[in-house]
């Protein structure tokens, strides 16, 4: 009788430990839901949705994105940690609510290192310091000169976003005093910087570039590691003598703690082949959108230097949203 007990409850370990395999090789047998916590028509909206079509493709279920924004991202994101962590929910993962939010907030409603499952960095893209037209600004050394003799003002599309740490970043670097003015969302800034309310923003390239190309705002200079494709006639940052100057917005997707590796390894693959599409490459890179990719340890690191780069920033520049 013992004999039996012993063999049926080896039986039932065997059955524990094999289901989540089993789950694998099941997943996924109905839609997935990709949680979007920004609104709907900007880069992270535009990046999930084609990533999103294009993954679907290659796992034979549908993924469902559903704009959930607010808090600069943590609504959704909340609501994204705390589903099952069966793989049928994932998310957009950015600069914002994986790795600045963390530290703009004291309590943002998840642990950055503790509730989230990296499954794949999407892409990349920079920041483009601008001037309005209407300003006597033409390049980054007159924008220092101007700021060291009277205060000037930068917008942002919102508190903790990577326009506004651009900002802080350039006052610290710089040494000069620019006044912030947080607007919410970068249409509303573009508008002001237009007519010269506001006279420099630093607003992500997929919005911004058109402006710059039309000559509507002055380009003084990029974010990225080297010049823009895109707009290769503004020098970097760092080729300005701003050393590590380097503000790169990110998209990724991430998924409740304890999904199981095996289905992070189904969508991470998914994805990455989603990724190797051409019309999905030609859309984001037209977007001014780099398209990356890679392992979900990948994503994982680069979370972690992104936490701490930014953590770093927002403690010594005094940073709050609340």
């Amino acid at each position: 009788m013992k004999k039996s007990l012993v063999t049926i409850a080896l039986a039932f370990g065997a059955t524990l430990v094999l289901h989540p395999a089993a789950h694998a090789q099941d997943f996924p047998s109905k839609p997935i839901r990709m949680i979007v916590p920004v609104p709907p028509g900007g880069s992270g909206d535009l990046v999930s949705r084609l990533t999103a079509n294009a993954a679907a493709k290659e796992l034979g279920q549908a993924i469902v994105v559903e704009n959930r924004p607010g808090a600069t991202g943590n609504i959704g994101t909340v609501a994204a940690v705390k589903a099952p962590a069966d793989g049928y929910t994932i998310f957009l993962c950015s600069i914002g609510n994986c790795s600045v939010n963390s530290s703009l907030y004291a309590n943002p409603g998840f642990d950055l290192f503790k509730d989230i499952a990296p499954v794949v960095l999407l892409g990349s893209s920079i920041n483009v310091l601008t001037a309005s037209p209407k300003s006597e600004i033409h390049s980054v050394e007159d924008l220092v000169a101007k700021a060291k003799r009277g205060q000037l003002t930068y917008a942002s599309s919102g508190v903790g976003a990577s326009n506004h740490l651009a900002g802080e970043m350039f006052k610290k670097m710089a040494g000069v005093d620019l006044l912030h003015v947080p607007y919410k969302g970068s249409g509303p800034a573009i508008t002001d910087l237009l007519g010269g309310q506001i006279d420099v923003f630093f607003d992500n390239e997929p919005s911004i570039a058109p402006f710059v190309k039309t000559g509507k705002v002055k380009g003084l200079a990029v974010t990225g590691k080297g010049r823009s494709s895109n707009l290769p006639e503004l020098r970097s940052m760092e080729e300005i003598g701003y050393k590590n100057f380097i503000i790169e917005p990110w998209f990724a997707i991430g998924a409740p703690a304890g999904t199981p590796a095996a289905v992070i390894q189904k969508l991470n693959a998914a994805f990455n082949k989603g990724l190797q599409d051409p019309t999905v490459r030609k859309t984001m890179s037209d977007a001014g959108i780099n398209p990356l990719g890679g392992a979900p340890a990948v994503l994982g690191k680069h979370i972690r230097a992104e936490h701490d780069k930014w953590a770093d920033l927002i403690r010594s520049q005094k940073i709050s949203a609340e």
